[in-house]
């Protein structure tokens, strides 16, 4: 008799004894519960049967079959929840409180009715929501979909979108990718000649029509995913020299043509977001892809360990896993993200139908990078400049909520667009940003959104640093004047781009 399954919302704190001791002896060998979670990318046998039901039934509802949750479920067991190499190359990475932003795994997972107890890493796991057999998601609107194919894929025709997908598969198919990572990343190599050189498949072949970039761009990211998930796997097993050939062509890749991939994959309050994030030089884009993660705010402070307090996430819309698709609807749907990028003169292109975002590359160290090289360029001129961000969101009722020094980057031999003395920077990331509430709008609540930035000082896991930052934060904010003077002209910002 098959033992049931229960899908799960939990929150997980890593710095938890056994935990710890769980996850800080790796073997080689994976041990402990067999779980499914939520992959960063739909699964092979997922996206054959997509081109199949594009072929049987060529409509928007089919090419957005995809996006639906059972579609990205992949097995994994818990000692390989968190990736072994974070660990490994980080000794604090499971203890390090960074102001109530300790380390808590988020997400769902699916899990024998027996292993919540049993389990090292699930019998910590304080459980959000119980889904049952079903799983709860807000994915794309097909009508508005329908009304951006043009758009995105350069037709509105469904029936040719649908052959250029069945195109694709038989091209991925006929290269054999799936038998080793050497096939994968020939077949990656093959796919990047296309983007960049414009082959065969941006021409008709008989039946099949051009495949449209957005599609090329889609595949390749999934290929790339695919292989550094084949990377991790090698180094989980111990099998360097294989995990080794893949980094070496990573690196190739990366100092030859510009192409990289920043996948984090799993959600780590204090650590990281779910993303997929793939950078093209040549191409001249930056391709984020959001992760499947549930409707959450953060609770600050919301949990205490040994009178440390932590961050914890509270569910929001019943717990719903927003899909990439339904996260790219949200975007386009409240134009929240799209003018904060407008404004600051980076536009971007949303794909709903795929579930990703494209941008226009952008080169600089991020401003991360930037003070970590000379911390004497952390002014109060800069330091306002990054408040300005927030006021311009505070003036659009937005909150972002994820300010992060690494989420800048640095134009260094550009001025700033709005303040003198100070380099450009662009904001890259607003993933996190959200729409505030009218009863958010209060003074007090305002005034704690403001505070919210001086977390980016945690940012750069640098004391001396973090020290200056919250030193600035405190000077520029008590200065009522200055801080006027920022309010005016974010409102005058905003007015001049609406």
């Amino acid at each position: 008799m098959t033992t049931p399954k229960e899908h799960k919302i939990v929150a997980i704190p890593l710095n938890r004894e056994s935990v710890i001791s769980y996850l800080n002896t790796p073997s080689a060998i994976p041990r402990g519960a067999e779980i499914r979670v939520l992959g960063q990318r739909p699964s092979e046998g997922a996206e054959i049967e997509w081109a199949e039901r594009l072929r049987e039934n060529p409509s928007v509802e089919e090419l957005l079959w995809r996006d639906l949750p059972i579609n990205y479920l992949t097995d994994t067991t818990t000692d390989r929840l968190i990736p072994v190499e974070y660990i490994l190359n980080d000794k604090s990475y499971l203890t390090r409180n960074l102001g109530g932003w300790s380390p808590v795994y988020f997400g769902l997972v699916e899990a024998d009715k027996t292993c919540w107890e049993t389990d090292p890493l699930l019998s910590e796991a304080e459980v959000l929501a119980s889904y049952g057999e079903e799983i709860k998601y807000f994915s794309a609107d097909a009508n508005l979909v329908e009304s951006r194919l043009n758009k995105e894929f350069g037709t509105p025709d469904i029936n040719t979108i649908s052959r250029a997908v069945i195109r694709l598969q038989h091209w991925r198919v006929s290269r054999y990718y799936v038998r080793s990572a050497i096939d994968m990343m020939n077949y990656a190599d093959q796919l990047y000649t296309e983007l960049v050189t414009g082959g065969d498949l941006s021409k008709r072949d008989g039946e099949y029509p051009a495949i449209p970039h957005v599609l090329l761009i889609d595949e390749l990211l999934g290929q790339l995913v695919r292989i550094e998930l084949a990377r991790r796997e090698l180094v989980a097993g111990k099998n360097m020299d294989a995990a080794k050939k893949i980094s070496d062509w990573q690196k190739v890749y990366s100092n030859n043509h510009g192409l990289s991939l920043i996948l984090k994959g799993e959600y780590v309050m204090g650590r990281q977001r779910r993303s997929t994030v793939m950078i093209s030089e040549a191409m001249g884009i930056v391709a984020k892809q959001p992760g499947n993660e549930p409707f959450h705010e953060a609770e600050l402070g919301a949990k205490s360990h040994r009178g440390t307090p932590e961050n914890r996430p509270v569910l929001t819309r019943n717990g719903e896993i927003v899909t990439p698709c339904g996260r790219i609807r949200l975007i386009i749907e409240q134009e929240l993200i799209i003018r904060l990028n407008h404004i600051f003169g980076h536009n971007i292109k949303c794909i709903s139908a795929l579930g990703f975002i494209v941008e226009p590359f952008i080169s600089g160290p991020t401003l991360q990078e930037y003070l970590l090289e000379d911390p004497s360029r952390l002014t109060q001129e800069l330091y306002s400049y990054i408040l300005l961000h927030q006021l311009i969101c505070e003036e659009l009722g937005v909150e972002n909520g994820d300010w992060h020094s690494a989420n800048f980057i640095v134009i260094a031999k550009e001025e700033s667009l709005f303040m003198e003395d100070v380099p450009n920077m662009v904001h890259i990331d607003w993933g996190a940003a959200r729409p505030l509430e009218d009863n958010e709008l209060s003074g007090s609540l305002t005034q704690n959104r403001l505070d919210q930035v001086e977390n980016i000082a945690f940012s750069f896991h640098n004391e001396a640093l973090a020290s200056a930052v919250k030193e600035i934060h405190a000077t520029v904010t008590g200065n009522k004047m200055h801080l006027a003077n920022l309010r005016n002209l974010a409102a005058n910002i905003v007015n001049q781009k609406s």
